[in-house]
């Protein structure tokens, strides 16, 4: 399956599964759809081989996520040594991967997944306290249990203590023995993930632009592989930033990706530009960066923005009128 054919299906089982989507058409990007229902709120980079995915576009997707409060997940069908199993979740760089099939039970079903690939085989995590209280019910001692499965006594100690994750077939013997399931599910809709906010400007223009952002009070995140270049918040507000050198075919292209996105997740966008005039493309103020100069506080900038959305939105009522 292509990526192409690929970002389609995960599109469809999203919006079957009552989100809304946008979809994301950059070259190198770090996602290609974000998603978003009820409290819910995905960043989803598709990929037929997970092991394509570079640290530097999971690292920007760990950011993103952490910044919205959202999940990052990678979908795909294989990895370089073989085809990904449905109902299993693998991991690359941190960030939960799975294929198609997965994400629908996940997310039409309901149902959640136990199993996860490690090196070696796959694995999953028992609920300790249960698998005692299973035990002692049953009037094995911690010897007689690991005979009848077939490991060690330790390993049962592990298993009850909730230390080490079980191989898939141990924990099959496990539940056969008992005949109750004891694997706990994998939330991968509430992952949470470890990532580092602070990345350097690339340019001298993103660096003069996010100092500027910051000394409006607003704290800055950098991103390099998405349609904007930065991540401001001021209180509950925030904005996808695009940083340019002059209006191109490619940034009113990134603009309209940032109107898309903005619409999904609830964020007000805006490019700033070395040299341009000021316009509106698709719902995105265009800027030139000497009129960042002029904006005093955040609230200013947030006020200047819509400002810009209202008057190209009247002159847009006014335009029919005038034939």
């Amino acid at each position: 399956m292509d990526k192409a054919k690929l970002t389609d299906t995960v599109e469809r089982i999203l919006q079957v599964s009552g989100f809304k989507t946008a979809r994301i058409e950059l070259r190198g990007g770090c996602f290609d759809l974000v998603a978003s229902r009820l409290f819910l709120m995905l960043f989803i980079k598709v990929s037929p081989n997970i092991d394509v995915v570079t640290e530097e576009q999971a690292e920007d997707l760990k950011r993103l996520s952490s910044f919205f409060k959202a999940s990052p997940l990678i979908v795909g069908v294989r990895t370089k040594t073989g085809e990904l199993e449905e109902g299993v979740v693998y991991e690359r760089f941190g960030i939960h991967a799975l294929r198609p099939e997965t994400l629908y039970e996940v997310l039409a079903e309901g149902e959640l997944p136990a199993v996860f690939a490690e090196r070696g085989g796959l694995y999953v995590r028992i609920n300790g306290k249960l698998l005692k209280e299973l035990r002692e019910k049953s009037g094995y001692s911690v010897g007689e249990l690991a005979k009848l499965v077939g490991i060690s006594r330790k390993s049962v100690l592990n298993y009850e203590r909730g230390e080490t994750a079980v191989s898939l077939d141990v924990a099959l013997r496990l539940e056969d023995v008992f005949n109750e399931p004891l694997a706990e599910p994998i939330d991968i809709l509430t992952a949470k993930v470890r990532a580092t906010l602070r990345s350097e400007p690339e340019t001298p223009l993103e660096r003069e632009v996010i100092e500027r952002l910051r000394n409006l009070g607003m704290g800055v995140v950098k991103v390099k592989r998405a349609p904007f270049n930065a991540l401001s918040r001021e209180d509950e507000k925030t904005i996808l930033a695009g940083i340019d050198r002059k209006k191109t075919k490619s940034t009113v292209r990134k603009a309209e990706m940032v109107s898309e996105i903005g619409r999904i997740i609830s964020s007000d966008g805006i490019f700033i530009l070395e040299r341009t005039k000021t316009e509106v493309v698709d719902d995105i103020p265009l800027i030139p960066k000497d009129k960042l100069k002029e904006v005093r506080d955040a609230d200013e900038l947030i006020e200047l923005i819509e400002t810009l959305k209202r008057e190209i939105k009247n002159r847009m009522r006014i335009r029919p009128e005038e034939h």
